[in-house]
């Protein structure tokens, strides 16, 4: 009896985590929320500390070098992008590592482990605090206890499991962009080219600030979205695609509930908070995917409208405007440094990259050779998590 209750609490932290990694924390008890919570916290507050570091007086020290050592504005822009990168991934990197490390250790060693990682942060933030506000009396350690009661508060509702999911998603998403360039890209491409040659689109984009753009970008979305949520609440609910017996049995290898795979398992209906984890995730996911075709298909309109359009083709498409319209060709400047394109080539760019998104969205979740390598293997990691759930619905309680 004392050797099964360890195995159990274990069985319970591992099916934990892995609804986690899925991007599924409501599949995980509300009661177990905010258990092993120092762990599972540390990677955030080192994330939350090195950016407040590197993207505060760090950014102002490399400023002030930078323009030390450098003469051009364009250089110093560059080594400024550079850096920033640079920051980005070193935060990513340390979130990475530290969650890595306190998963290989033992629960109490790690528990120890990152409690002194949390408190040297914690440290580190206030003393940063009173260092860029010297007469401060107690502001710098509210503001931290509360940049740490947030982080808590995230991690125990699933928001950091919710930001690794999607880092992996957008990771495995980058790595399909050649099924993306071969299957989806030519036929969008072929019908965009041709508004792209248009005087009109480019005095329409023209004319849009880039907060109209955004708007239009934020429309998409939501469009884009509505579709997603209906294709995917059908398909949760599609009787069809219940496996048979043998197939959930191989579908279960290398889960948590692997060893149940050959116990008889009831369906269980969904609770709501789960299926809108579940519906969230695919539209999540959707709208990821839609924003790396998005960017690839706009980076394919610059660079063929910066070889094929010359600013003095440009001019003549825009033309004069009016008294209230005017319409301007705008260089694309870095500081003082000009460069070969136009901003009137990226925003017609992005607005046809923008309205191009719908119709591969469509395709995406309805056209067999495109549900084929974007919509249905995430529906396939969803339906599998169901699976999980049910088999250790009546064996991981408590």
């Amino acid at each position: 009896m004392s050797s099964e209750r360890p195995r159990t609490a274990r069985t319970r932290r591992d099916a934990d985590l892995w609804f986690r990694e899925q991007g599924l924390p409501t599949f995980v008890p509300l009661r177990r929320w905010f258990t092993d919570l120092p762990r599972r916290v540390a990677p955030l507050v080192v994330w939350v500390a090195l950016v407040a570091f590197l993207l505060g007086d760090g950014t102002d020290e490399v400023t002030d070098i930078v323009i030390t050592i450098s003469d051009g504005d364009f250089l110093i822009a560059m080594l400024v992008v550079i850096f920033l990168v640079a920051c980005v991934a070193l935060a990513w990197g340390a979130y990475i590592f530290v969650r890595w490390m306190l998963r290989r250790l033992p629960v109490g060693i790690g528990t120890i482990v990152a409690s002194v990682i949390i408190v040297a942060c914690v440290a580190s933030l206030i003393v940063a605090g009173y260092l860029d506000r010297p007469r401060a009396t107690v502001g710098p350690v509210f503001e931290t206890l509360a940049i740490i009661a947030v982080c808590c508060l995230v991690t125990g509702m699933g928001g950091g499991s919710l930001i690794s999911w999607a880092a992996r998603l957008a990771v495995r998403n980058a790595s399909a962009i050649g099924h993306m360039a071969s299957i989806a890209l030519p036929v969008i491409l072929m019908l965009v080219v041709f508004a792209f040659f248009s005087a009109e689109v480019w005095q329409m984009a023209s004319a849009l600030h880039w907060g109209s753009l955004a708007l239009i970008g934020l429309v998409v979305a939501v469009l884009a979205g509505v579709v997603v949520l209906r294709v995917s609440a059908s398909e949760i609910d599609d009787e069809a695609h219940t496996p048979t017996d043998e197939q959930r049995r191989a579908l279960l290898v290398g889960t948590p509930a692997e060893h149940r795979a050959e116990a008889s398992v009831r369906r269980q209906p969904l609770r709501a908070p789960q299926r809108m984890n579940i519906l969230l995730a695919l539209t999540f996911a959707q709208l990821l995917q839609a924003l790396f075709f998005a960017g690839l298909l706009c980076a394919l309109l610059i660079v063929i409208g910066s070889i094929a359009v010359p600013v003095g083709v440009a001019e003549l498409w825009l033309g004069p405007g009016s008294a209230t319209q005017p319409m301007l060709i705008e260089k694309f400047m870095i500081g003082s440094a000009e460069l070969p394109i136009t901003v009137n080539l990226l925003k017609a760019a992005t607005l046809l990259s923008l309205i191009a998104t719908l119709p591969f969205v469509f395709s995406a979740v309805s056209e067999a050779r495109y549900r084929e390598r974007f919509f249905d293997p995430i529906m396939a990691d969803m339906r599998r998590a169901i699976l999980v759930r049910d088999a250790l619905g009546g064996g991981v309680k408590g």
